[in-house]
């Protein structure tokens, strides 16, 4: 019930996403899950709405996969609520909130966590981002912390 909701919210936003600036972007990201260190790569999509003020407000959706060690693998989605300003032109600073829903080692977890992130914007149309998070992730009586350091390459539209 919990996945059904989360991707229905995260239906719900893209929907009235038009009067937004969006992006698609790629990345890698340095993960760590119960002490282990990790790489993985993935797609997303950003959409941020900037007001008179610099302010900026927004989302993030994201998929991102990797191999934890020998036979485990994650594959983590979440989605990120953002505020921000734009400290100088082209750089933009954000505090991020997420959730998440992740496959590992054969369960379904999902958490709660926070971030930041710093955007550079080399063209109204190009960005590159780098962005930490960390959640709690949980299931019944497990739980662990995920965090992770990415680097994205943005492309708008």
């Amino acid at each position: 019930m919990k996945k059904v909701c989360f991707f229905s919210c995260c239906l719900g936003v893209l929907s009235f996403a038009n009067s937004f600036n969006t992006n698609v972007y790629v990345g890698a990201t340095a993960g760590k899950i119960d002490k282990h260190n990790y790489s993985q790569f993935g797609i997303g999509y950003t959409a941020n709405k900037r007001f008179d003020n610099n302010i900026l407000m927004g989302f993030g959706n994201s998929i991102y996969y990797g191999e934890v060690k020998s036979n485990k693998s994650a594959t983590t989605v979440d989605m990120d609520l953002k505020v921000g300003y734009e400290i100088i032109q082209d750089l933009r600073a954000y505090a991020i909130g997420s959730g998440a829903v992740q496959y590992y080692d054969n369960s379904t977890y999902t958490g709660l966590g926070y971030g930041a992130s710093l955007e550079y914007r080399i063209t109204p149309k190009f960005a590159v981002e780098g962005t930490y998070k960390t959640m709690n992730m949980r299931k019944s009586n497990h739980s662990y912390d995920y965090d992770s350091a990415n680097l994205a390459f943005k492309v708008g539209f």
